[in-house]
């Protein structure tokens, strides 16, 4: 379970500084809080039983209580964020003149984008917050009370709309299973993204997740829609994306850190994936 808020304390907000490499360790869901971050770097997936999503910079993403999720890093760039955690009474004031469903229409969808000229605005309640809340103000609990209000209905009010979907793309944003992924798989989903440039086989991982590899298999085709061997080539493929175009790394580079062991494979199916050789792609998306 996540560290929960500490005692008689009803709002927290920090500003988190890690690695790009840092994952939780373990499924989590808390008990008695809610969260809303801002992402200022960084790209997460965050895996649910019922969706995952691509959390990049610029986004917001909430989670309510009871809905155990995990996170792991798409990208080396470094995670930085302000998250802030409440509990429902500090939001009292919105659910008295809103109904107590506000939250549920909040929280409704974990992952938020804006348009570019929200962005700064949604972020600066995040920076005036984490200001007051670091100043001894005798107003201050007062007024982070007003502004955490305030910016859930911002929230509300001006994300965009994300269209649920059958398919499991990381570019729609949001991607919803064809069915809710058990604890097992999602644990196998973690391993798999750790795991990639070992190219891990789907008895490594079945034996992993507790099963054998017929079940695990029959399992994992029902729950995501793909063969395991069809998501782990999406996983390196998509790995080998972000080095493409965040790195120099020569495709040969590239190919023995996504777990191929010859360039040509990368590039053949970097091709069936993309439409576009690993070159190609690097050129495309390089001004």
């Amino acid at each position: 379970m996540p560290f929960p808020l500490p005692a008689n304390t009803s709002f927290q907000i920090t500003k988190r500084e890690m690695d790009s490499d840092y994952v939780m360790p373990t499924l989590e869901a808390s008990s008695d809080y809610y969260e809303v971050g801002y992402i200022l770097s960084g790209d997460r997936l965050t895996i649910t039983p019922d969706c995952s999503f691509a959390l990049n910079a610029d986004s917001v993403g909430t989670m309510p209580p009871f809905l155990y999720h995990r996170t792991i890093p798409l990208s080396n760039a470094p995670y930085h964020t302000y998250l802030i955690k409440f509990t429902p009474d500090f939001v009292k004031p919105l659910t008295d003149a809103f109904g107590s469903n506000i939250l549920e229409q909040i929280y409704s969808q974990l992952l938020n984008h804006f348009p570019a000229a929200m962005r700064r605005r949604i972020l600066l309640y995040f920076e005036e917050m984490y200001e007051i809340f670091q100043s001894d103000s005798p107003y201050g609990n007062f007024r982070l009370q007003c502004m955490l209000c305030d910016l859930l209905l911002v929230i509300l009010n001006n994300r965009l709309a994300i269209s649920p979907t059958s398919n499991t793309e990381l570019s729609s944003g949001q991607i919803f299973h064809k069915t809710p992924l058990t604890p097992p798989i999602i644990d196998a989903i973690y391993y798999m993204e750790q795991h990639y440039p070992e190219n891990p086989s789907l008895e490594t991982v079945a034996l992993f997740s507790g099963y054998s590899a017929s079940h695990f298999s029959r399992l994992f085709h029902a729950q995501l829609g793909k063969s395991y061997s069809e998501y782990l080539t999406k996983i390196r493929i998509r790995h080998a994306q972000d080095l493409l175009l965040n790195t120099k790394k020569s495709v040969t580079e590239i190919a023995l850190e996504t777990g191929y062991l010859h360039t040509g494979n990368l590039s053949e199916q970097f091709k069936q994936q993309t439409g576009m050789t690993p070159l190609q792609y690097r050129k495309s998306y390089t001004y």
